[in-house]
């Protein structure tokens, strides 16, 4: 008499395959934003300040300080801008070293306010990585980059943004930081996690919060006492505390949004202001179509000790007016909102 040998545990096996790849494509779908949208609509008045691939932007003293860098490629005028909030055109700050490209910036005042240090994601040319940090001189007269230095190190893996914490330390935001290339590509569609946030010490860099879904942006608030991250492909911000003698980040509390988002900024009242992507595949196919007009849309987070709450739309348009953008800072009634994709900042009136 013959038996056959039960199928039950192949059974279950191949269920639980299904179940994690319909999963998997579920993760997917919903970080990309695929069935996702923008709904039109700003209540104040925009105009073109520059024709700029803007990566990021940050505001002293009057003065919006513009990442600029082709998301195509290294170009010459690759560098950093100062457009003057009270009129004026964006021009290039010299200073900067022959191979600077920048990603994203932070900026760091002096505790007497009269110094202002800049610190810079670089992809160079060969495509590695460093922070360059600058002290931004002469602000009364032609500000210009005086360079402080130049840091490297082997867990800059993707950094895409930088937020200083003080005159020689600092916070960067890997995008993708796994160690597996056969990995990257789930992580680069948010499938699974694979950024993380670093932190250099003024002596060497060391991971201080990992697990993350495409890590693009950070800021850190006014009063040091936390970080907030962007996350691109987890759709949210989040706070983590922080301890000043160590510089160590615990998470506190996350928030989610309606879109990925790109760049974070903070407004003088501490409110968290982000550009981020409803549907991150048409803002992707930008790069390969240059006729692809992705959403824009600009969001504001109210920030409560720390913790990011409730979370309103301030300007959306489909792409015709700006597209793919990804890069927001506000000053008083200036709303700034930058692409590099569509090579454009707009200077829109809140009043």
């Amino acid at each position: 008499m013959r038996f056959s040998r039960p199928r039950r545990p192949l059974r279950a096996l191949v269920l639980l395959i299904v179940v994690g790849l319909v999963s998997a494509l579920g993760r997917g779908l919903w970080a990309n934003g695929v069935f996702s949208s923008v709904t039109p609509g700003f209540s104040g008045q925009c105009k073109v300040a520059a024709v700029l691939p803007v990566q990021d932007i940050e505001i002293a003293g009057g003065v919006a300080y513009l990442s600029v860098a082709d998301a195509a490629g290294p170009r010459a005028e690759d560098g950093i801008y100062a457009l003057p909030l009270n009129g004026g055109a964006a021009k290039k700050l010299a200073g900067a070293p022959r191979d600077f490209h920048p990603r994203g910036i932070g900026l760091w005042r002096t505790y007497d306010g009269k110094g202002l240090f800049l610190f810079a994601v670089n992809r160079h040319g060969n495509g590695r990585f460093s922070i360059d940090s600058f002290e931004v001189a002469d602000l009364a007269t032609v500000p210009r980059l005086a360079p402080e230095g130049m840091i490297e190190g082997g867990l800059l893996k993707n950094p895409q943004d930088v937020a200083a914490s003080g005159p020689g330390t600092f916070y960067v935001a890997n995008g993708t930081a796994g160690k597996y290339p056969v990995l990257r590509p789930l992580q680069h569609y948010g499938v699974i996690p694979g950024g993380d946030i670093l932190y250099f010490n003024g002596m060497s860099f060391r991971a201080v919060a990992d697990g993350l879904y495409g890590t693009r942006s950070l800021v850190m608030t006014r009063d040091g006492g936390h970080v907030i991250a962007g996350g691109l492909l987890s759709r949210s911000v989040t706070s983590f505390t922080r301890e000043s003698l160590t510089g160590n980040l615990t998470e506190d509390q996350v928030e989610v949004l309606r879109a990925g988002p790109e760049r974070l900024a903070l407004d003088a009242q501490g409110q968290l202001w982000v550009a981020g992507h409803a549907n991150l595949l048409s803002w992707r196919a930008m790069s390969g179509a240059p006729g692809t007009r992705a959403s824009s849309q600009v969001l504001r987070v109210a920030i409560a000790n720390g913790r990011p709450g409730a979370v309103a739309q301030v300007y959306g348009n489909a792409g015709a007016e700006i597209a793919g953008a990804g890069a927001v800072a506000v000053e008083g009634a200036h709303l700034l909102i930058g692409s590099a994709q569509d090579k454009k900042l707009l200077d829109c009136n809140m009043r």
